[in-house]
């Protein structure tokens, strides 16, 4: 294996083993390292925030295969004694820490309501949302924050839309899941207390839900839907149906959210690109896609445990060890993507593994696509003269396990209020 340490000290991998995340990340460009990585040390061990050694795979092939093959368990993931890549260990009964069968059998309980069909029908609700934000865009003073104003609510509404959550606790569980994705290892504590916090209020939002059931009360959401499945045909006990909810609320909103922002910041850091997709609204697709690729939501990847011997790219990898996916490094490996560092609008074929692969394949991905196609087609239709407030190079990143900006001041271009 090829010396890939800086030689500042063990914690930054002069011990042989690099930080997770690593050196350089939380900017606009990925950290040189994972250029590095692909070419010289596709497979590297790496210390987690959690003080856990787990290896990394940072070729696209590599990836795929640790996020596909049933050789790489997610359901491991919960076992005592497990690696962990953040400060909070995974809870029994969410997708995320779930194998095939099991996985299988849950997945399928929410087919219908993440049907294309289904989810495309919530599309011009979505389009009518986007543009009631954009006019409160348009009235804030300037400079004005798009991502607090525009790019957070979008998807917080939409979950809560579709799950039955109140969007006037927004704030609250906004808060929490921003502590549970916390980075820092003196805020372990803190971010499991976020965590308790989170399971608390969904399991009080749920026994809510079940009591207006039993009075009597029809369906109206997604959680009303889960829990009177769960109590007439058992398909969830109580703690998967709090795991389950959590997961869907927290995954429906923090990653949008963070994605939606890094895409207008990047947007408007290549203004050519921004009018582009301001005249012809029939790129944006693809631009979504491509945006995908090359900006990553996380700077670690997706955790997986070996359940046997497996070699990826001629290393060794044990039965029990963790394995990372690092797909922001896999999205720009050039033997699946020519030039990749380039954006691309029109970039096709676009295989990017920004929804993952194999069987835990984003269940909200085309939600997603959907939100994040209507929001920047509303942005750059409304506002083809918006620009940032301050350079690119200025603007703060949030130092979390799911990533994106802190704050993105912008003007929004004629008719703007200003002081």
């Amino acid at each position: 294996m090829a010396d890939v340490s800086n030689g500042s000290g063990g914690s930054d991998g002069s011990d042989g083993v690099l930080p997770c995340p690593l050196p350089g990340s939380f900017r606009f460009e990925p950290s040189p390292l994972w250029a590095r990585l692909r070419e010289t040390s596709p497979v590297v061990r790496v210390r987690t925030v959690s003080g856990h050694v787990s290896w990394l795979v940072t070729r696209y092939e590599d990836a795929r295969t640790v996020l596909s093959d049933k050789r790489f368990s997610r359901a491991r993931m919960i076992a005592p004694d497990a690696p962990q890549a953040g400060l909070t260990k995974p809870r029994r009964g969410s997708l995320p820490t779930m194998d095939p069968p099991e996985h299988t059998r849950v997945r399928r309980l929410l087919t219908a309501e993440f049907s294309h069909r289904y989810l495309e029908g919530l599309r011009p609700w979505i389009r009518d949302l986007a543009e009631r934000l954009a006019d409160d865009l348009a009235a804030a003073e300037a400079p004005a924050d798009v991502r607090e104003l525009f790019c957070q609510p979008v998807p917080i509404q939409v979950i809560c839309q579709i799950l039955g959550v109140p969007y006037e606790d927004r704030r609250r569980f906004a808060a929490w899941s921003a502590g549970v994705y916390g980075l820092s290892p003196d805020e372990a504590d803190s971010a499991n207390e976020s965590y308790d916090r989170l399971e608390d209020y969904l399991g009080r939002l749920l026994a809510a839900k079940r009591a207006g059931l039993r009075k009597g009360r029809a369906p109206e959401d997604l959680l009303d839907r889960l829990v009177s499945g769960s109590d007439e045909h058992r398909h969830l006990d109580e703690e998967q149906l709090v795991a389950f909810g959590l997961n869907l609320l927290i995954g429906g909103f923090e990653t949008t959210a963070n994605q939606l922002g890094t895409f207008v910041a990047s947007l408007l850091s290549s203004p050519d690109e921004w009018r582009r997709l301001a005249a012809d609204e029939e790129l944006v697709p693809a631009a979504v896609e491509e945006l995908l690729r090359l900006h990553r939501l996380s700077e670690t990847g997706q955790l997986r445990i070996a359940t046997e011997d497996v070699e990826l790219s001629g290393t060794r990898i044990g039965a029990g060890e963790g394995v990372i996916a690092a797909i922001g490094a896999a999205n720009r490996d050039p033997r699946a993507f020519p030039d990749p560092d380039r954006l691309d609008i029109t970039r096709t074929p676009n295989p990017h593994l920004a929804f993952g692969h194999g069987p835990h394949f984003c269940l909200g991905a085309h939600l997603a696509r959907i939100e994040l196609q209507e929001a920047l087609r509303t942005l750059t239709r409304r506002f083809p003269g918006m620009r940032l407030a301050v350079p690119a190079a200025e603007l703060s990143w949030r130092r979390a396990l799911i990533s994106g900006l802190e704050n993105i001041p912008v003007l929004c271009g004629p008719g703007q209020r200003n002081d």
